[in-house]
Order: structure tokens, then sequence, then C-alpha cells
């Protein structure tokens, strides 16, 4: 047996009070998004409570679509499962239209039995290679002497994305798929450089969206900016969320950042969320795990950089984090060229980041951009207080842009490079 589907589940906020307590019409529209689904109706009904509110199901052949509505309150909860292989995101979107919904957190999830036809021992092996394309050796061998030694397991949770481990032994470590994150000893100067540079050179950071980082941690820094008003955080990992936000050490570390008003959590894919997005964005910060295999490779491409500068508004910026100039200098030139590719001007710096060592970023933005000459007004422990000391790069560094490449969905090559810079097996 074979079952795979697609769930949404969505929280409609600031809709219009009349649709959401109107039967008949809730009923229409649910019954509309089902058809669009190519999904046979086999069941319906609504029921509404006294004063306001309603809770209506449509029964779906193997699948369901549910709403429960709390009308005083703008707000409504979806749940829509469907089996098969046709896209339901963009009818959840058309479904929150259809609402008048104003904001919106959006879960999209994969459900079922993904390798039915794969015997159990060969899925082992399968986890094993997974577990294998990430983390480099000294994350191994770190990571097996941490658990070796005194240490507490603050959180542990194994999901079909990725294996996460939060550990707290003399600092506070987190690996996913064995592959280090951050330490709580030095996140900052990795947080800093990340979010720090980009406000420097942006002239009106309002509207922010960040694209993974689910800790918590670069969301932390951009909330020290009282201009900012609104930030979008985009996470496929809702377990990394999870602990953020309810792991009381991390959420020490990260300042309790997901409590803040301003924030609002959508636990999608994000080529999902940007393929629909119609908002633009002051500032896109992405966060993603280096590129180790083909699936993460895919967020560095020339593709995806074409999402990001289509939401970007006219002055916007946008930050990727951009792997080691020292370690991987092809994998870090050939983000530059590839973000060139997607018609953006590009600002590329480093910093060092003793977990990791040299570590480097790229800005991109839609007009040529000139150097941030001093830092923001938010202080911070690890930047220099002149940014165009981070710009400058190694002769060895340097030399290596000649080899760089770009990374397209045609020719995914950027985790190949990866592995023949000699950082992963």
């Amino acid at each position: 047996m074979d079952i795979k589907g697609k769930h949404l589940l969505m929280d409609a906020f600031e809709c219009d009070e009349g649709i959401l307590n109107d039967p008949s019409l809730l009923r229409r529209i649910l019954v509309e998004a089902a058809l669009d689904a190519e999904m046979e109706v086999l069941h319906c009904y609504f029921h509404q409570f006294t004063p306001q509110g309603i809770t209506g199901i449509l029964v779906l052949a193997t699948s369901h679509l549910s709403i429960h509505t709390w009308p005083e309150e703008n707000y409504a909860s979806l749940d829509f499962y469907t089996c098969g292989d046709k896209k339901i995101i963009e009818i959840g979107y058309a479904l929150l239209k259809q609402l008048a919904s104003k904001k919106a957190v959006v879960y999209s999830i994969s459900r079922g039995i993904q390798y039915a036809e794969t015997p159990t021992k060969n899925r082992q092996h399968a986890e094993n290679t997974r577990l294998l394309n990430r983390g480099d050796d000294s994350d191994h061998v770190s990571l097996k002497q941490l658990l070796s030694g005194q240490h507490d397991i603050l959180f542990h949770q194994k999901n079909r994305i990725q294996d996460i481990q939060l550990i707290k032994a003399s600092d506070i470590r987190m690996y996913l798929d064995e592959q280090l994150q951050f330490s709580s000893l030095d996140e900052h100067a990795y947080h800093e450089a990340l979010v720090h540079p980009i406000f420097a050179a942006s002239l009106r950071p309002h509207r922010i969206l960040i694209l993974g980082g689910g800790d918590g941690l670069a969301l932390r820094e951009v909330l020290k900016y009282k201009e900012v008003k609104e930030i979008d955080l985009v996470e496929i990992d809702a377990d990394v969320v999870n602990a953020a936000m309810n792991v009381e050490e991390l959420k020490k570390l990260n300042q309790r950042s997901f409590e803040d008003s301003r924030v609002t959590v959508h636990i999608q894919d994000a080529v999902d969320y940007l393929s629909l997005n119609s908002a633009c964005y002051d500032i896109i910060i992405i966060d993603f795990p280096d590129p180790t295999n083909k699936k993460i490779s895919a967020l560095y491409t020339k593709e995806f950089y074409a999402l990001l500068h289509r939401s970007l508004s006219r002055s916007g910026l946008v930050v990727c984090q951009s792997n080691s100039p020292r370690d991987t200098p092809i994998v870090f030139w050939s983000i530059n060229k590839t973000m060139k590719a997607s018609q953006f001007y590009t600002l590329s710096y480093h910093t060092i980041i003793p977990s990791f060592g040299d570590w480097g970023f790229h800005i991109g933005s839609k007009t040529p951009l000139s150097a941030p000459i001093l830092s923001t007004d938010v202080s911070s422990t690890t930047l220099p207080s002149d940014f165009t000391k981070l710009m400058r790069f190694s002769p060895h560094s340097l030399s290596k842009k000649q080899f760089a490449v770009v990374n397209s969905a045609e020719h995914l090559v950027l985790h190949k490079i990866f592995k023949k810079e000699g950082l992963y097996l």
C-alpha cells in the first residue's frame, strides 16, 4: 500500500465576520475548493452555533475538508487533506482569499507512506545514506564526543525531513542530520553578520521575510530594529519551531522572539511560499542549510533567486548565507554568480565564526549597491564598526572566482562542487 497525500492546515486571521457566520456561503466556498482539487464530495455537514460560529466538514473520496469559525474574533481554522498528485496549495490560498483573510499561517505537510515499495531493510539503508549526506567529519566527531560526555538532551525529534538534536553541555548546540547548525558560544557571530549589514544598507526595513531560521536566532536580531513593522518567517520543519518556542534554554537564547506580535510563522516549503506570494518585502534573509545534497542545492538556483527578485520591493535587499570563501570558495563564488544571473547586483562579505571558520554572505539588490560604511544603530558584540572590513577577501579566495558556475534547475551542480571541495563525504 502506498498512501500519499498533501495536508494543509490554515489559520486565517482578520477575516470578514459576515462570511464566517454564513453557513450556506461557506458550504459553497468549500465545495468549490474541493471540486477545484478534483475531489469527489461524498457528504457535507455544517452546524451553526448560537450566537455565532460555524463548524463545517466535507467528506471527500479518501480525504476531507473542514472549517471552524469564530466570527467575533475574525478567525477561522481550516483542515484540507487530499490524496493524489493534485497540488492544493494554490487552492488553499484561494480559500483564504474567499474568506477575505488579511493574514494567515499555512502549514503544508506531505502525508503517507512515501517509500511503501521499498523493503524495510532498504529503507534503513536509505535513511543511513541520507544522514551521511549532511555534516562533515568534524561535525560527526564532535557530536560523538559530546554525546559520550556529560550532557543533557533538551530536544530530540526525528521526522520525515531531518533528525533534530538540541544538546546542552558546556554550550547549547543544535544538530540537523548530525550537521552542526549552531553553538551558543558563538552563534551571535553568525546571526549578527547575517542580519546587521543588510539593515545597514536598507533604506526602509519595514517588511521582512526570513526563509529558514526556525531556531529564532536570526529573528532575534531582526526584532532589535524598531522600524520593522512585519516579519514573515517561513520554515519547513514545524519541529524546529516547536523547539524554539517551547524549550526554555532555546527560548532564552532567541529571547522569546516568536512571541513578538510582529512575527507570523509559515510552516511551509520556501518555494511554495514564494511561488504564491504577492507581497513585496524590503529585506529577505535566507538562512538555509549548506547545499550538501541535491534537494538543498535546489534552494540555491537561478530559478529560486528569480522568485526572490520578484518578491522584493524596488529598493529591497536579499542576503544569503553562502558557505566558506576559504574552505569552499568555488561554492561561495558560484552562489554569487547565480544571484547575478538572476538580475541581482551583489555585495559580498565574510566573517570568522569559531565553530565554522571563515564564513561568507552575499547581499543582492535590484539596483547597484554601494558598500555600507558604518554599522547600524543597533549594537552588536562581534562586528567591526566599519563593515567594509568584512568585504576584503584573500588572494586565495579571489583566485577561485574564475571557476564559479551558475547553479540552475537544469544544471544542478552546487552540491557536487561542495563534495569536490573536500568538506563532505
